[in-house]
């Protein structure tokens, strides 16, 4: 049940000095139940033939500072029973996500909560971001009232205290870094000792770990956003390894940020980070992007937003979780710009600050696809998705519902498409978008000649809570191209390609690869979509030493029809999987009853990476009650009716091709 104000479900909470100091996992409540297990993926290298905009450049690089899970600001939560929740879809444009708030610190009054420096990114966020190769950052708040000086403990050698359980903490927890948020005025000698602190932190993290500092105060401690990098504020630098400037940015002020980094042999785009202020200003910020990004010229620095969730907050009836179609499509608004359609980025007002504008007016943003290029993570074999967002309506496993009701967990989410939605309409000389079609999260009206609508489909799935739908009208005279994702997959003689489909009568199916060899043209392999589910193989043998650069589909039709094609699964597999070994050690820990709900608490022994995901069931009926990347599960159900009740448990464990290992049972026992 997703009571955010249950004491009895883990729930993520802040560390204040003491907690930090005190700090290990096994004194720490819920700390079990808030680690990221997933690892960093390496992103492959750039390929500029296949990007939406194949002139931008690669180098500058993006930070997203924003909240995860807009349900509960401090009380924030894993997973639960809800589809209204913002789960990021565009993590491919990201080199680094930051969490930004603050939490309660565990124990104190719910009426006055005392908040501590820091608190952690939700590992849902952290695990959906690492699958993406993005760092996550936990942050570090202090506007605070109180004396930091607990802060500053330093032992004789030098060392902190505060700084070793930082990197221990991360350690633990699995993310990645810090951003410092020192929001505070600080008194000289605080300040010169919190250098050396971050400097501590530094140089004893391991390798990969990163603190971004963000323009607050200066190595007095005096609190003054300077809005950029210069003389007074790059002493920050020698003990961090990127600056967030403050937001109220100008030509001169970008121009000094990128002079004082590389006078100090340091990488403008690695280093400095000017911010965007989309939380207050949304989709029309008072300082123009350009400024970062003159067109036709040279990016000046990386970029930084802050505040993309506004895309959910402004939305209208936000909340309700029959109304998301319009959040999604604000969100591709956001990230791929005004057509939903990253090669057609670009707004479509000018930036004219003498005209009173709507900061809800899409049309006055780019896109940011426009500016920053994207990633991709997808150069090995097997690579594998479901289309699933990490949220939906019911739950599927193999094409059918195994679950009713609404849900949400980021850390089940799939690597999804890497453009959303890059859409061409062949054989008619049309160009328009999908978006400017009516259909699954599209928008606009129908005409003849426009491409079919794609979107993510929370009605039906193969696996997961969503597909990929691709519909819309549908003749002779054309068809619909969808470039998916960008790869880099060579092929050796073994790999095959299979897509899962559930079509129209009338409708063909297939499926594109681009090869690095032949960047133009795709080499078109025929799927066969059907009244149900069904899965159509190709071996890529006939490719052998060729390298898969993207990867697409195209939809056609020998005669008109409404077409509606849902794609459930798209795998492009290496070696024969061996099924995983049924998991270890499955526990009922304890089971907790709060009102009119049961928490069981579940753990096994968490296998290696030929497990993907963990499947819970329950064991007589086989309909589903969880997945997670963990060896831990807080269950949580409706109370029983009966006194006493019995429920026997399934955990299964599925391979990344989704082989699935036979079950380990176990009971779960309470009394009403």
């Amino acid at each position: 049940m997703d009571d955010d104000h249950s004491s009895v479900r883990p729930y993520m909470h802040g560390y204040d000095a003491a907690a930090l100091k005190s700090w290990s996992p096994g004194t720490d409540r819920w700390a079990r139940h808030f680690r990221s297990r997933v690892p960093l993926a390496p992103r492959i290298a750039p390929f500029p033939a296949t990007q939406a905009h194949p002139d931008l450049a690669t180098g500058p690089r993006l930070m997203n500072l924003t909240y995860d899970y807009d349900d509960a600001f401090f009380t924030a939560r894993k997973y639960g029973d809800a589809f209204a929740r913002r789960l990021l879809r565009f993590w491919q444009y990201s080199d680094f996500y930051g969490s930004w708030h603050g939490l309660p610190v565990d124990g104190s009054p719910a009426d006055d909560p005392a908040h501590g420096l820091v608190n952690l990114p939700n590992p849902a966020y952290t695990d959906a971001a690492h699958r993406n190769g993005v760092r996550s950052l936990g942050c570090w708040f202090w506007p605070r009232s109180g004396d930091f000086e607990e802060y500053l403990e330093q032992r004789a050698d030098g060392s902190f205290p505060v700084a070793d359980k930082l990197i221990e903490m991360a350690a633990y927890f699995g993310f990645d870094g810090y951003f410092i948020n020192h929001e505070a005025e600080t008194p000289p000698g605080q300040a010169a000792r919190l250098h050396d602190l971050l400097r501590s932190l530094r140089e004893r993290a391991p390798e990969g770990f990163h603190l971004q500092w963000y323009d607050t105060i200066t190595p007095d401690g005096h609190l003054d956003y300077l809005n950029h990098l210069n003389a007074d504020n790059a002493p920050w630098l020698d003990v961090s390894d990127s600056f967030f400037a403050n937001y109220w940015m100008t030509p001169e002020g970008v121009e000094t940020s990128r002079a004082t980094a590389l006078k100090l042999g340091r990488d403008p785009y690695g280093t400095v980070f000017h911010g965007t202020e989309n939380e207050q200003f949304g989709f029309d910020p008072e300082y123009d992007p350009r400024l970062l990004f003159p067109p036709g010229e040279a990016a000046r620095t990386s970029w930084a937003l802050f505040g993309s969730h506004f895309v959910k907050e402004l939305a209208p009836r936000h909340d309700d979780p029959d109304a998301q179609d319009e959040v999604f499509r604000r969100e591709r608004r956001y990230w791929s710009g005004p057509h939903e359609d990253p090669t057609r980025s670009g707004r479509l007002l000018p930036h004219d600050r003498q005209t009173p504008r709507d900061r809800d007016d899409h049309r006055a943003w780019d896109g940011v696809a426009h500016h920053i290029t994207e990633r991709s993570v997808i150069g090995s074999f097997p690579f594998v998705t479901r289309f699933n967002t990490g949220h939906g309506r019911a739950f599927f496993l193999d094409g059918r519902r195994a679950a009713d009701g609404d849900w949400h967990n980021a850390s089940v989410q799939d690597v999804l498409p890497t453009w959303q939605f890059w859409t061409r309409a062949e054989g008619t000389g049309a160009e328009r978008t999908g978006a400017e079609r009516a259909g699954a999260e599209g928008t606009g009206a129908e005409g003849a000649g426009a491409p079919l609508s794609v979107g993510f489909d929370h009605e039906l799935a193969y696996d997961g809570g969503s597909s990929l739908l691709v519909s819309g009208p549908l003749g002779p005279d054309g068809a619909t191209t969808v470039r998916l994702y960008k790869t880099a997959l060579t092929v050796t003689g073994a790999e095959r390609l299979a897509v899962t489909a559930h079509g129209t009568d009338g409708a063909d199916l297939e499926v594109g690869l681009l090869f690095q060899d032949a960047p133009d043209a795709f080499v078109w392999l025929a799927a066969e979509p059907a009244a149900g589910w069904h899965t159509t193989t190709h071996g890529l043998g006939t490719f052998r030493g060729r390298t898969i650069a993207a990867v697409g589909l195209r939809v056609s039709s020998l005669r008109p029809t409404r077409c509606a094609i849902r794609i459930g699964e798209l795998a492009l597999l290496g070696h024969e999987f061996t099924p995983p070994a049924a998991p270890e050690d499955f526990t009922v820990d304890e089971v907790l009853t709060d009102g009119e709900s049961v928490h069981v608490f579940l753990s096994w022994r968490l296998a290696g990476q030929e497990v993907r995901h963990y499947d819970l069931l329950r064991d007589d009926d086989g309909s589903w009650l969880g997945r997670i990347y963990d060896d831990v599960y807080c269950l949580s159900l409706p109370a029983p009716a009966t006194s006493e009740t019995v429920t026997r448990l399934r955990l299964v464990a599925v391979a990344p091709d989704g082989s699935r290992s036979t079950p380990a049972t176990t009971e779960a026992h309470w009394s009403r």
